[in-house]
């Protein structure tokens, strides 16, 4: 069984969204007049870019991270491969009577 309340306060919600949309103002634009006088917007300052490269050489921080990843990935190989080759071995036995 539906819920009255909520389907009233629903309702209510959505009436409220469309009286505020249907009044809402537009927005405040104004149409471009090639005719009319010539613009006095001041034009802005031209912008010098400047760019500089600098070559500090070798970056130790990046080198010391990447010989730290591919140690543990080292480590990581050669323990999976020492628990691959120690793994205890089943023996069959077979019980005497």
């Amino acid at each position: 069984m539906p819920n009255h309340t909520h389907h009233r306060s629903l309702l209510a919600t959505a009436a409220a969204a469309l009286v505020l949309a249907g009044t809402a103002s537009p927005a405040l634009a104004m149409p471009i007049d090639r005719s009319g006088p010539p613009s006095t917007v001041p034009q802005p300052d031209r912008v010098k870019v400047v760019r500089v490269q600098v070559d500090e050489g070798m970056d130790w921080g990046d080198a010391g991270i990447g010989a730290a990843g591919m140690l543990a990935l080292v480590l990581v190989g050669v323990g999976g491969a020492y628990a691959l080759t120690s793994a205890p071995s089943r023996r069959h036995t077979t019980a005497h009577s």
